[in-house]
């Protein structure tokens, strides 16, 4: 992970430098040049205890530089993350150098502060030297991160759980569920049939998170069945728990019928089940 900025950086440069066969990008910047923006509006970066934890912001342009162009950043009011308690700028180097099409500032974040929820610092970009484009704001997430040393996916079984709407419990027990990897390192995706009391109606992929030993739900996960419309899975007022260094066992808390769509005997419930690895 102290290495996935560096490389997503150079992943950025790249594209950049490689989209074209001629000095400027190929982008939609309403036919403008020498037009500085940030190619990506959003980053995130996982807090590690002990590592680097720097993540460098890209700033391009549509041309490359014809002389040195000068630009600002400012952080927006709408930043949940504070300089100096949850990160630190350690490179505010706020100059496109001339010849270059691409420079960075670093951002670095701290450890004992970050959140498993997550923080945000959202930078503005203006320059008095120079066009900046619409994509003038950039959000860095900074997400505490506790690196799991078990895989954490293959054959799984439901053992236990609390019911959910309908007095029926919402992928049942007993059943049997499959993990594997999500979107990333920590992200798991559960495959186990959907409301298996209330009818046939196939498996469902229903998403989590492993954090810092915390089983973190994301709302809105469709089940495709419902009452008139689809219920939804999401967060519950607690989370569940797991041991980092043991996928022998995972407790996910999670609520039934979010919104709620189901009226008498729906939602929202909160469900509680463990899986116990085959």
């Amino acid at each position: 992970m102290k290495y996935l900025n560096k490389i997503l950086y150079l992943f950025v440069v790249g594209a950049i430098l490689t989209s074209c066969d001629r000095d400027v990008i190929d982008t939609d910047l309403n036919g403008r040049t020498n037009t500085l923006f940030y190619p990506s509006a959003s980053g995130s970066l996982f807090v590690e205890e002990g590592a680097a934890n720097i993540f460098d912001v890209v700033v391009a342009a549509t041309a490359v530089a014809s002389a040195n162009t000068p630009y600002s950043i400012s952080i927006d009011d709408s930043s949940t993350a504070v300089e100096g308690v949850d990160y630190t700028m350690v490179s505010t180097a706020t100059q496109l150098s001339e010849g270059d099409i691409v420079t960075s500032f670093g951002v670095m974040a701290d450890f004992d502060n970050a959140e498993i929820a997550g923080k945000t610092v959202v930078f503005n970009l203006t320059s008095e030297s120079s066009s900046v484009a619409e994509t003038n704001q950039f959000t860095l997430n900074l997400i505490k991160l506790c690196p799991l040393t078990a895989d954490f996916t293959g054959s799984y079984t439901i053992t236990a759980s609390t019911n959910g709407i309908f007095d029926s419990p919402t992928f049942g027990i007993g059943s049997p569920a499959t993990l594997s990897l999500g979107a990333s390192q920590l992200d798991r995706v559960m495959n186990a049939p959907i409301y298996p009391g209330l009818g046939s109606f196939g498996n469902m992929d229903f998403s989590f998170s492993l954090v810092c030993g915390n089983v973190i739900v994301p709302g809105g996960q469709a089940t495709g069945v419902g009452c008139g419309s689809s219920t939804t899975l999401g967060p519950a007022a607690t989370t569940g728990s797991f041991d980092a260094t043991d996928d022998s066992s995972i407790t996910v808390i999670f609520t039934d019928d979010e919104a709620p769509s189901c009226g008498t005997g729906g939602g929202p419930l909160s469900v509680e089940f463990t899986l116990t690895k085959v």
